[in-house]
């Protein structure tokens, strides 16, 4: 698990580690510098030219350093300092006396005189305020130049917190931040500026960051292993748990076997899908390993006896994928929400129509899990998605909250959340997994966790992680333009192969 900080955190985190802890600034600025080296040095020779833009903060102090460094490592280096800011920190004195005894060159301008790489060292996480004026005329002066673009912890106008552009910002195509991702980074337009981001050990110990325990954190690969349910040596299918899958109306088959055949890949027991009768043989023959409970959608004692049947016979169930928003599929959805009290993982269709019956949700004695994308959360919540997008942890945690339920609300970073102050944001997967078909492969994913007895919130985090991952490895095998759902699946077995998972 790694912690993601806010602005506010980071400068708590930093305070704690100075002032409790007791580790002198000026270590910790010459950590940042050298690892901002190091990531220099692994990516250009020293043949190239570098300009090193900086104010007279602590994020310039860093600059300087770094200056410092590259001149002494023989490096064509230039500072340009705009001298904008009033103040200048203690730390950035001291730096900006080390390097002109030194010699190291400055610029008297931002032009494009042949720099391999432009550095920003302007603003650092603390930023609260928007870039007006000659300050934005030198971030503007940056991104014009044609190089590199490395931002030194995060790029200069970039909220911390939000990833909002407060006024203008610097367009990087890479970022080493400091200690701990910052959750600007990850959101809004954030993600988008800051490039390939490195997270760089720079001597603050985990004290520190425990200490503060930041709101948000994800998973990656490394924790998959401790986070998978333990199977069992002695065990059989029922071991595993029986997840039914209500959806797949009438030329919408794909959903509803998504899910399935995901939930089966996860390593679930068995697997019900309940659905329209005229897609029973194509799921007989695309996925004969799941059982068939089919009914007529015209005729109400049909639709009536397979919910009942699929109620009684399910620990999990997946509502929704496919289903529609007719008139049975309503019926569907009030009568599993009423009467079932076990786990439901509420998505596409299903959401849709609680979006129009919202106190089905709140008197629900199910425990439930909704997946909702950005539109669907819209629907829900009647916020519209520009809000919801820029306010995903806020929006996540209040609706969890007020319901009593876990959200995962699905975008590029997908944030979980069961109501709590803390709150999961994910940081795997692609852009190819911008496809039909991958939200009912995440629910099959989550389902088939809840089969195996994790609790709710815990296998929504996982299932998120193992989603994305499951999508790197599909991007790896099909590419992010060709890879579609079915790929997706395929990636769950790449993840999971090896039988260090099974005791």
């Amino acid at each position: 698990m790694n912690y993601i900080a806010s602005g506010d955190e980071m400068s708590r985190i930093d305070n704690y580690a100075i002032n409790v802890i007791g580790i002198p600034q000026m270590v910790l600025m010459e950590r940042a510098a050298l690892s901002v080296y190091s990531y220099i040095e692994s990516k250009f020779d020293k043949d190239s030219k570098v300009l090193v833009v900086v104010e007279g903060g602590n994020n310039g102090g860093d600059g300087l350093a770094l200056a410092r460094i590259l001149h002494g490592n023989g490096y064509d280096v230039e500072i340009y300092w705009g001298e904008i800011l009033g103040k200048t920190s203690d730390a950035f004195k001291t730096q900006l006396e080390i390097v002109k005894k030194l010699n190291v060159k400055f610029a008297d301008d931002i032009v494009d005189c042949g720099y391999d790489v432009v550095v920003d060292a302007v603003f650092g996480a603390g930023l609260n305020r928007a870039i007006t004026g000659k300050l934005a005329d030198i971030i503007n002066a940056m991104n014009d130049v044609d190089a590199f673009k490395l931002a030194v912890d995060i790029p200069s106008g970039i909220d911390a917190t939000n990833g909002y552009v407060l006024g203008t910002a610097f367009r990087a195509d890479a970022t080493v931040t400091f200690a701990i991702m910052k959750m600007g980074l990850l959101t809004g337009m954030g993600y988008e500026y800051s490039g390939q981001v490195t997270v760089a050990d720079i001597g603050i110990p985990k004290k520190a960051i425990d200490y503060i325990e930041p709101d948000l954190y994800t998973y990656d690969g490394n924790d998959v292993d401790r986070l998978l349910p333990y199977r069992k040596f002695d065990s059989h299918k029922g071991s595993y748990g029986k997840i039914g899958v209500i959806g797949g109306s009438k030329n919408m088959a794909g959903a509803a076997m998504f899910s399935a055949e995901a939930a089966y890949r996860m390593g679930c027991g068995l697997v019900r899908i309940c659905t329209v009768e005229e897609n029973r043989e194509i799921m007989q023959s695309k996925l004969p390993e799941a059982m068939l409970t089919t009914f007529d959608p015209k005729d109400k004692n049909s639709v009536r006896e397979a919910t009942k049947s699929m109620l009684s016979w399910s620990d999990v169930i997946i509502l929704g994928p496919g289903l529609s928003t007719k008139e049975y599929a309503t019926y569907i959805v009030e009568k599993v929400l009423r009467d079932y009290k076990g786990t439901i993982v509420l998505d596409a269709d299903g959401l849709n129509i609680v979006a129009q019956n919202k106190q089905w949700l709140t008197d629900t004695q199910a425990r439930v899990i909704i997946t909702p994308h950005l539109a669907e959360m819209s629907r829900l919540t009647e916020v519209k998605t520009g809000e919801i997008k820029s306010n995903k942890y806020e929006v996540a945690k209040n609706f969890a909250k007020d319901n009593d339920i876990v959200v995962v609300l699905k975008d590029a970073r997908t944030v979980v959340s069961e109501g709590g102050v803390q709150a999961y944001i994910n940081t795997t997967g692609n852009n190819g997994m911008a496809t039909g078909g991958s939200g009912d492969v995440l629910a099959g994913i989550i389902g088939g966790l809840c089969g195996q007895n994790m609790d709710e919130f815990e296998a929504a985090k996982l299932g998120v992680c193992l989603h994305g991952l499951a999508g790197q490895e599909a991007a790896i095998s099909r590419g992010r333009y060709s890879m579609i759902a079915s790929d997706i699946v395929k990636g769950i077995t790449a993840v999971l192969k090896g039988d260090y998972y099974v005791g």
